[in-house]
């Protein structure tokens, strides 16, 4: 078999822990073609598994069901094969699914999920007898700890899928040269070109005899069931946790316990990071030669890096907690909980979990709003999800509080960065649903579209999914970041490194500035009369009254690559030259303003800096994105001025208020 293993199933049945068994780190993340619908495909022993998106019916009509759908439907029955995963408390449910696919005559398996809930539960599956029934092979599996891989195995390697029995084929099936032809695939592909037509003959005027029938079925099957016990357990929890009052207090709490979770646990590595990548630096300075090459890596090079490495930690921790809240499936009660009041800022529950993928990251968020089916809506979240706070934004923030607030600073038992944090994120928030409620006085629909989920149960985290789910986001981030910020970081030191002015000129300039200026520093005359400065001073009229420098500006222009890349940039402009040891943080709190003994990076700059980084866009991809979402250049021009013009007056009035 050369083809490929489609991995199908309802939403929150294990498909990616499965796929995560499967491939481990042999997979990779990308888009379908011609659509911004996230794809994820591996390889096991190097047959190619893909995860297609959770879809309830073959009659689905969402951007995401439908693309799950087409790559079904693109399926060829030689070679391809469906790997079908079920959730063991919810078979009949699922097998309507199945039912469905089965009438395509693609070779299947069919895996029963949370075999160790199962025995829980109570619940007994006579699989011998499900798999004579639907005549292919039928699996128990624990997806949390792998167990049934060994006989899944088998299956993969020797082809042994096999094709299923029919269900309702026989009313689709039509003679051509006196052979039967299975038309069922063509009335699928009408439909997806057009679901607001009649609905797809036959089907669904037989959906409630089919489902009639299924559940005959499976009372022969499942010979004992007792979820009631369960059942209890989860409404007593969904009882408090979605209690309009007490479910959002506890939201509050875990998103507060989330962000100190975030700053004390992280602040030990990045701390150890940040002195490794400064004794880098210095020995790189002292010992390589020539000079050149000494600045290139010790100044431009280690710095670049460190720049990128020293936010792994809180980035990873970011990644791991939020997929705790996932695989608990308190992340689900959360959009449902959220949906009610995100409707008086004309927004729906669809428009929940992009606005939360914002927290990682805008782009995949704005892919995301395929699943909103209200076009204004969706352009309201598209053009809103950009004031959520990013995990770029986390390195720019992160630095920016550590230069306002000293390690010891704490209110009671909690840490001060942390409450400062927490609030920067929800200022983002705030900020994208006014932005929302705005937009939704120029909304002509008179209402937001209905919301329909299905919230998974209560379980226990499942770790190997948590944890490789970071290793994969993390890793994206550090090599995609990672990359434009050391290409900026190295182009920044030639900028910053070499003059459109001869020697001579520069030593008559620091000749004449120590004569004025006792304790005068060399580096920062040479760095004003580069390039680099050069291009800040173009800016620093504009960008003056917010207290921001000609060396902030090189900042802010380089980081509308990425907003991540401030830090980088701070990082390398501030090491041009720099003889002092220590972090980069301790070098900027001791940059001082020229000629006076005022800290550059005093509260009311960094306060500044905080909210121009809040509501700016500083992101070129995002805009990219926009743009292809929407379809014009319109959307996204209006998204960048809007957002530029609020980051500037918001910066200028807490300068100048803070000053």
């Amino acid at each position: 078999m050369a083809g490929r293993v489609l991995l199908v199933g309802n939403p929150n049945v294990g498909k990616s822990s499965l796929f995560n068994i499967l491939t481990g780190t042999r997979q990779k993340t990308g888009n379908y073609d011609g659509v911004t619908v996230e794809k994820k495909e591996g390889f096991f022993e190097g047959q190619e598994v893909i995860d297609l998106p959770g879809l309830s019916s073959l009659w689905s009509d969402g951007i995401d069901e439908k693309i799950a759908i087409e790559q079904i439907l693109l399926a060829d029955p030689s070679k391809d094969r469906i790997l079908f995963v079920a959730d063991g408390l919810k078979l009949q449910s699922n097998l309507v699914l199945f039912s469905q696919l089965a009438d395509l005559q693609i070779p299947m398996a069919m895996l029963i999920n949370f075999e160790d809930e199962l025995k829980e539960k109570g619940v007994k599956v006579d699989v011998r007898k499900l798999q004579n029934k639907i005549a292919c092979p039928v699996l128990l599996f624990n997806a949390r700890k792998g167990h049934g891989l060994d006989e899944l195995k088998p299956i993969l390697r020797e082809d042994k899928f096999a094709t299923p029995n029919a269900f309702i084929r026989t009313q689709y099936e039509v003679v051509e040269e006196d052979q039967f032809v299975n038309q069922y695939s063509s009335v699928v592909k009408d439909y997806l070109n057009n679901p607001s037509s009649a609905s797809p003959p036959e089907v669904m005027q037989d959906l409630e005899s089919r489902n009639l029938k299924l559940g005959n079925f499976l009372h022969d099957i499942i010979t004992e069931t007792s979820t009631a016990k369960e059942d209890e357990l989860t409404d007593r929890l969904d009882r408090i946790l979605l209690h309009p009052i007490w479910g959002s207090l506890i939201f509050l709490l875990v998103l507060f316990l989330v962000f100190q979770a975030l700053f004390s646990i992280s602040a030990y590595p990045m701390d150890l990071i940040d002195q490794i990548f400064g004794a880098l630096s210095t020995w790189a300075n002292d010992t390589l030669r020539p000079e050149w090459l000494a600045g290139l890596i010790g100044d431009g090079l280690i710095p670049g890096i460190g720049g990128v490495v020293i936010f792994i930690p809180q980035i990873a921790i970011l990644f791991i907690l939020l997929g705790i809240l996932e695989s608990t499936g308190y992340l689900s009660r959360i959009s449902y909980l959220s949906d009610k009041w995100l409707k008086g800022f004309g927004l729906s529950g669809t428009s929940v979990i992009p606005l939360m993928s914002g927290l990682a990251c805008a782009i995949p968020a704005i892919m995301s709003t395929k699943r909103i089916r209200s076009e204004q809506e969706r352009l309201a979240a598209i053009l809103v999800t950009p004031f959520i706070t990013c995990s770029a934004r986390l390195p720019v923030y992160t630095i920016l509080i550590a230069l306002i607030f000293p390690e010891d600073a704490y209110v009671w038992i909690f840490n001060v960065k942390g409450l400062m944090l927490l609030g920067m994120y929800l200022l983002g928030t705030f900020t994208s649903l006014i932005a929302s409620w705005v937009l939704s006085r120029f909304n002509k629909e008179s209402a937001t579209s209905i919301w329909i989920m299905e919230l998974p149960r209560y379980r226990l985290p499942h770790w190997r999914n948590v944890f490789l789910e970071t290793w994969t986001k993390t890793k994206a981030f550090v090599f995609e970041a990672g990359k434009v910020i050391l290409v900026f970081s190295m182009i920044l030191w030639v900028l910053a490194a070499h003059s459109p002015k001869s020697e001579a000129f520069i030593q008559e300039q620091i000749s004449t500035a120590q004569e004025n200026t006792t304790g005068i520093d060399e580096a920062s005359i040479r760095l004003e009369y580069s390039y680099a400065g050069y291009m800040g001073k173009v800016i620093e009229p504009v960008i003056e009254p917010l207290g921001y420098d000609w060396k902030i500006g090189i900042a802010l222009i380089s980081s509308f690559a990425a907003r991540e890349v401030f830090v980088g940039t701070i990082s390398t402009i501030y090491s041009i030259g720099s003889e002092e040891e220590g972090t980069v943080i301790e070098r900027l709190r001791s940059e001082n303003i020229p000629g006076t003994n005022e800290v550059r990076f005093n509260i009311a700059t960094c306060i500044s800096l905080l909210l121009f980084y809040a509501f700016a866009m500083q992101c070129m991809s995002t805009l990219a994105i926009v743009k292809r979402e929407t379809g014009t250049w319109k959307w996204p021009i209006i998204q960048f001025i809007a957002m530029m013009i609020l980051a500037y007056v918001a910066a200028l009035i807490a300068y100048q208020i803070a000053t």
